[in-house]
């Protein structure tokens, strides 16, 4: 009876022994997680606006999203709401805790200049603007430009098919810039070219609303573009440029989207968008960081080429309101810009 008691005790402690043995594995593996975590890039988004403009800023916010979730780095941002007095400490902050830090905004054009000389070990990309000269600052610049050809072409068409509700004889387009700066410009020239080189008659107006961030002025601007006949309004005016789909909406005319494809917005009156791959260069920068083919202090250019920009008509569940014919030619277009045989003007 006694050598039995000591043989079940005996298999008792073997067993419980087991089972200790088995629970610590987990936490041994636990360690292991966090310090692949700790050792992930850093890569900080700072914005000068804020996020929800359906636009520049979320397309950027994609971009950081798409390397958290595909290339497993830790990301962070950090917004300015457009407040001068936080431009410098939330870049500084960013600058404090990640490897990479994001720069969006032309406001941040002399700021990031003076950081980036105080963290030298820091890569800095700037988007949609040209610093040379600094060996930590990389810069992407997009074409938009050539992007904004394809938009003014299709506008122009569009204004002379009166087989669309809404569109006037009157052959006028029109355009509301945030503001009246060099990036904005060059989507005006290329809005322009493009127009003109599909029917040299086309009348251009117009209209900077002065500021990024104002659906009122936007719509304000819009509204007064439509008053003078124009029937279609690209904007290039970020947040603002919601005021002008809301003009669209109340006038039953037509806008064109930018940054980001738009039309979910309100597909009844806003009938394409012109498209820049903010998202997409951000990751594949990052991307580049990671893999040891990043050339800081550069210039990496995004035109029609690069898929840095084009034009999107939507969903396919969404109706169309560009005719088969116009999505024809712009694509013959793109393929012109592609080949050399159109060279588009651009201002910056």
């Amino acid at each position: 009876m006694k050598k039995k008691l000591i043989t079940i005790l005996s298999l008792i402690l073997i067993v419980s022994m087991a089972f200790v043995g088995c629970g610590s594995k987990p936490a041994e593996e636990a360690p292991a997680k966090e310090e692949t975590k700790a050792d992930a890039l850093n890569v900080s988004l700072v914005v000068a606006g804020g996020l929800g403009d359906r636009s520049f800023y979320d397309s950027s916010n994609e971009g950081l999203t798409m390397a958290k979730d595909k290339l497993g780095v830790n990301g962070t941002v950090l917004e300015c709401k457009s407040d001068p007095a936080l431009y410098s400490d939330q870049l500084v902050q960013a600058s404090q805790i990640s490897d990479v830090v994001v720069v969006v905004g032309f406001e941040f054009y002399d700021v990031i200049q003076e950081v980036a000389k105080e963290f030298p070990e820091k890569n800095y990309i700037y988007i949609d603007n040209v610093i040379e000269g600094i060996d930590n600052i990389t810069c992407i610049d997009y074409m938009e430009n050539e992007g904004s050809f394809l938009a003014g072409a299709m506008a122009a068409m569009m204004t002379t098919d009166t087989s669309v509700a809404g569109i006037n004889e009157a052959t006028k387009i029109g355009m509301v810039g945030g503001m009246d700066i060099p990036v904005i410009r060059n989507f005006q020239v290329g809005y322009e070219a493009g127009a003109k080189y599909v029917n040299p008659d086309v009348v251009v107006e117009t209209i900077f609303a002065g500021d990024f961030e104002d659906p009122a002025k936007g719509k304000e601007s819009a509204l007064a573009l439509y008053a003078k006949d124009v029937d279609v309004v690209f904007q290039v005016a970020g947040k603002t440029g919601e005021g002008v789909f809301e003009a669209a909406k109340d006038s039953n005319q037509y806008a064109i989207g930018v940054d980001s494809d738009q039309r979910y917005i309100n597909p009844d009156n806003i009938m394409a968008s012109m498209t820049k791959g903010v998202g997409i260069s951000i990751y594949e920068s990052i991307e580049r960081i990671q893999k040891g083919e990043f050339k800081a202090g550069t210039v990496y250019k995004y035109g029609i080429k690069e898929k840095g920009v084009d034009v999107s008509f939507g969903t396919e569940d969404m109706k169309k309101i560009v005719s088969e014919d116009a999505m024809k030619k712009v694509e013959e277009l793109k393929e012109k810009i592609k080949s050399g045989e159109i060279t588009v003007p651009e201002a910056k």
